[in-house]
Parts: C-alpha cells; sequence; structure tokens
C-alpha cells in the first residue's frame, strides 16, 4: 500500500511539474524561435540644417549621447540585425550599437513599410533587431509590423521614444513605449 502511495505522489508531481513547464513556455517570457523582437527608434536629435531637401545632417553632441544611451539601454539584447535609412542621422544613432554588438547597420527603404515588415517577418524570425526611422516614419512601421499605433504621431521635438514590438506566431503583436536617454523637451514650453 506505501510503494502505491509513492508511486501516485510522483506521477502527481511529475504531472504538475509538466503542466508547468507547459505553461511556463506558452507564457511567451522567453525569446523562442516563434518570437521576433524588434526595437524601432527614432533617430536621436540631428545637428543644424540648412533647410534644403538634400541636407543629410551628422547628429548634433545631443544626438550622439543619445546614441550611446541607445547602447546602453539594448547592450543586454541579443540584437541580430541593426536596420537604418539612408539618411546619415540613422545610421549614427545605431552606430555606437553595431560598434558594441559588432555588426553592420543595413540599409532600408523607409517608405516601403510593407516590405520592410516582410523582410523583418521572414528574414529575422526568432531574433531581435533594431530599426532606425524618422518621426514621420516610425509608427507606420509599428502598423506595418501589425501592431496598434499607440499614439497618432511622434512630434518632431520627439527623440526619447524606444517602440518594442513583439511578434509571436498566431498571435497579435505586442507594443510597449518605453523612453531612454535625457527627456525630451518641448521647445514650445
Amino acid at each position: 500500500m506505501k510503494l502505491f502511495k509513492s508511486i501516485y505522489v510522483a506521477g502527481a508531481l511529475v504531472l504538475a511539474f509538466a503542466l508547468f513547464s507547459a505553461c511556463a513556455a506558452g507564457s511567451g517570457t522567453g525569446l523562442g524561435a516563434n518570437e521576433t523582437i524588434v526595437y524601432i527608434v527614432r533617430h536621436a536629435e540631428k545637428g543644424p540644417s540648412s533647410g534644403a531637401m538634400t541636407d543629410d545632417p551628422d547628429l548634433s553632441d545631443a544626438g550622439h549621447r543619445r546614441a550611446q544611451a541607445l547602447r546602453d539601454q539594448l547592450a543586454q539584447e541579443p540584437i541580430s540585425a541593426l536596420l537604418a535609412t539612408k539618411y546619415k542621422r540613422t545610421q549614427q544613432t545605431l552606430q555606437p550599437l553595431a560598434q558594441a554588438k559588432k555588426l553592420t547597420v543595413q540599409l532600408y527603404n523607409p517608405t516601403d513599410y510593407q516590405g520592410l515588415a516582410q523582410n523583418i517577418k521572414t528574414g529575422y524570425r526568432g531574433k531581435t533587431l533594431v530599426v532606425a526611422g524618422h518621426s514621420n516614419t516610425v509608427l507606420h512601421v509599428v502598423e506595418a509590423l501589425g501592431g496598434k499605433k499607440p499614439f497618432a504621431e511622434v512630434a518632431d521635438h520627439q527623440y526619447d521614444y524606444l517602440f518594442k514590438v513583439t511578434l509571436r506566431e498566431g498571435r497579435e503583436p505586442q507594443v510597449e513605449v518605453k523612453k531612454y536617454g535625457q527627456p525630451s523637451v518641448d521647445p514650445a514650453k
């Protein structure tokens, strides 16, 4: 009788452990093969602009500090790829992270949101990557990935948003809004 009781208790423990493991695996807390993490940032503060349509200013001193803050913020993340537009300010925003992770910044077309989203979903499945864009493009990238825009727009003076879009197979994308570096200041205030 004692033997049967021991087998029963051991079986119950094995079953409980199996159920707990299955629930933990399904909670999405770990980065699995079916989970892709996309961090989306607007480029950091840019230097003075001439106002010409062909102008491509470098980052300002504040922008370089913000790029360093981005590197520090994402230092522990398993970043596999960095994507930026052809403009220096987006590439320079990712440069400290590229150096820290020993990655090359790859270029994408900032007006082809759907193409970018498709590239991310197929080419970077199960990976973590960072996309640098512009105030008028970052929320479109969130939407192209299937997420909901957390607000209507990113104002011209706002550089401190860090959007995290988590893509999981068979689930709605999860969008988180974080901030990094020094808080952006509205010049009108």
